[in-house]
């Protein structure tokens, strides 16, 4: 077996994030790091990453950049990490080298996400974590009237902690949720949703559903705008046809707090250890044994 190589596609104003990831996945023992700092061509990117032997991909930054990985990386396993934090950085290192040297079963560590896909006469186009419509071709939170989530919890933040307030949905689960949107004082239910970081907001509700797999959903929005995890990327024409589709073949996206737990079990960032042998934890009432 050659050399364990990973890739980074990671926004270019993350250098410290970048030094810690590279940092840690060589601690795991990968030979060969393949980084990309270029905010576009992500996708052609991430294809040549995988064709030249990746064994997981790490994408360091926006949603925008996360979907292109997303929609490139195949059955790579993949590792999304939003900017600005080195010390997250670190762990999540570890842990997509130990996937990358293939020390953990990434049966174990991994999970196979859903994804949403919006379909136009002339665009295909996912979405991570939900889909919105909005009435007015300006995409704006205050007119919105569907929304499509492929998982919503409780403490979540984002559109998605819309429905989390109402009907949740756990990751774990490959149905998502759907929910119909009005003005507040038109709707049965209003919930108080912080729909971005420091934005809570009162969102009318008119109902909700469970979004199937494999079921096509035409949207609404002749004459309006569709935004994906959150930001504008659609204008449809009067007469202008779309549909969405939860679809649950997305990324293999690697748990990091699955791969650490593995590789405490198996002793594998352990020093000085008898061979295949774990020591038992145990603790000790001060002052410790030398």
């Amino acid at each position: 077996m050659g050399e364990a190589v990973a890739g980074i596609v990671a926004n270019p104003a993350s250098e410290r994030d970048i030094q810690s990831l590279r940092s840690a996945l060589r601690v795991a023992g990968v030979g060969r790091v393949m980084v990309w700092t270029d905010a576009g061509k992500i996708i052609g990117t991430v294809r040549r990453m995988v064709d030249a032997g990746a064994s997981v991909i790490i994408c360091l930054g926006n949603e925008t950049m996360m979907r292109a990985a997303a929609a490139a990386c195949g059955d790579v396993p993949l590792l999304m990490l939003p900017a600005g934090g080195a010390d997250e950085s670190t762990v999540a290192g570890l842990a997509a080298g130990l996937v990358a040297t293939h020390q953990v079963d990434t049966d174990l560590v991994t999970n196979r996400a859903t994804v949403l896909e919006v379909v136009t006469k002339a665009r295909r186009e996912i979405a991570l974590t939900d889909v919105s419509v909005c009435s007015e071709s300006r995409w704006d939170p205050a007119s919105l009237t569907e929304l499509y989530c492929t998982f919503a919890v409780p403490d979540g933040v984002g559109l998605s902690s819309i429905p989390g307030r109402l009907c949740p949905s756990p990751k774990s689960t490959v149905d998502g949720v759907a929910v119909s949107l009005g003005p507040v004082d038109e709707t049965p239910y209003v919930v108080q949703a912080p729909i971005a970081p420091g934005e809570v907001r009162a969102v009318g509700v008119r109902g909700w559903s469970v979004l199937h797999a494999g079921v096509r959903v035409d949207l609404a929005a002749a004459g309006g705008s569709i935004a994906l995890d959150g930001q504008p990327h659609f204008v449809l024409k009067p007469g202008e046809s779309a549909f969405v589709e939860l679809k649950p073949d997305g990324p293999w996206c690697v748990d990091v707090r699955a791969v650490m737990a593995e590789a405490t079990r198996t002793g594998l960032l352990l020093g000085r250890k008898p061979a295949e042998v774990v020591p038992t934890p145990r603790l000790a009432d001060a002052p410790f044994p030398g």
